[in-house]
């Protein structure tokens, strides 16, 4: 089973092994090949060269693997495409049988809003295809940048550490969306309604959660949902979760920052001031209203910037003064997957611990479980 106390120190692709042994593997190869040809072992004067630029190329790469921690292991690799064995569905209705686990895929996009389809990911925990009166809390979970929706799967290895913590009684079932904030993999949107562009923000906290709560049983109110995400993903989910306190009932920041950037603000905002100060943290939390509690976690590279760890706990101490309880934690590393990855144990229970309990509902005379004003 996977260590859930931590991810990235004992997943071996991260290992800076890696990247050693594949640079001494092509530098032993190299010095054979010239020893050979020198000897007149080998004739064509090919091979050399080419070993050595594919061989460094590749120690480079698994060098910053090393380094950011994205693909912890090679069952990571075939994420980086699409996460293998997923289940295409629409939603409940064409779920398979089973009573484990399950990542299925949902298509959804908004004409009107402008954001294309997209591939949305779920992860569905074990018994909630058999648990057919039960419904379950929804942790939305959003990616960095560059990235894709996979990214969450792969790199944060989600189900497996779902499948862990919830085997160890460490969290409740709940089910986790993974939208493609990035439209695409390189666009840095940083989830704003841009002007004039893809209105993401509306996108995420409308049609998709509308999606969701009508096609999979969930617990369909504030209570039931929370937002979470890592660096931009983080911004995503602290300025979301700030901005629809009515829909959001927990909020788990890992690495975020008070506002989108210099890029996305003059691009997507048009570097409109009102639009500007409503999508930085630090300018509208001293003001803005809550609708309820919201509980906020928020983790930390230990090795970050001054700026950083300087931008978080001015987060946290204006979110105590405005009477919202806050966790904060910094982790042993550098602004990488690998702190999303030390951080994710403590961030999944931390969400658990604040959302509402799987709830049971009535059954209908079909027996297909309801709930008033429900789509059929």
């Amino acid at each position: 089973m996977l260590d859930a106390e931590r991810v990235g120190p004992s997943a071996p692709l991260e290992s800076w092994w890696v990247p050693t042994s594949v640079l001494a593997g092509t530098a032993i190869l190299v010095t054979l090949i010239l020893v050979a040809r020198r000897r007149g072992w080998l004739r064509r004067r090919t091979g050399a060269l080419a070993v050595g630029v594919v061989g460094g190329l590749l120690g480079l790469l698994t060098g910053l693997n090393s380094y950011a921690g994205y693909l912890p292991t090679l069952r990571s690799l075939p994420a980086m495409v699409g996460y293998p064995g997923d289940t295409r569905v629409s939603g409940d209705t064409d779920l398979p049988r089973g009573s484990g686990s399950l990542v299925a895929s949902i298509r959804l996009g908004s004409s009107a809003l402008r954001v294309p389809t997209q591939t949305v990911y779920l992860y569905l925990p074990p018994g909630y295809r058999s648990g057919a009166t039960l419904r379950y809390p929804v942790l939305y979970l959003y990616g960095g940048w560059p990235g894709r929706s996979t990214d969450w799967l792969a790199a944060g290895r989600l189900p497996e550490m779902m499948d862990a913590l919830i085997a160890q009684h460490r969290i409740q079932p709940m089910i986790v969306v993974m939208p493609d904030t990035t439209l695409g993999g390189f666009r840095d949107t940083e989830c704003l309604d841009a002007v004039g562009g893809p209105r993401l923000e509306s996108f995420l906290t409308g049609p998709l959660v509308k999606y969701v709560d009508s096609h999979f049983r969930t617990v369909a109110d504030r209570s039931g949902r929370a937002l979470g995400g890592m660096s931009s993903g983080g911004f995503c989910a602290l300025n979301l979760g700030l901005h629809h306190t009515g829909q959001v009932g927990a909020i788990a920041a890992l690495e975020p920052y008070p506002s989108p950037g210099g890029g996305p603000e003059s691009s997507a905002l048009h570097n409109d001031r009102t639009l500007v100060r409503r999508n930085t943290v630090t300018e509208y939390l001293p003001t803005m209203r809550f609708a309820g509690r919201v509980p906020v976690f928020l983790d930390w590279p230990g090795r970050a910037s001054g700026s950083e760890r300087a931008d978080n706990l001015r987060i946290a101490a204006l979110l105590r003064q405005r009477g919202q309880p806050v966790v904060t934690t910094t982790e042993p590393t550098f602004h990488t997957w690998r702190e999303a990855q030390y951080a994710e144990p403590a961030m999944l229970t931390f969400v658990g611990g604040h959302l509402g309990q799987p709830t049971r509902t009535p059954v209908s005379a079909a027996g297909s479980a309801t709930r008033p004003g429900a789509p059929r």
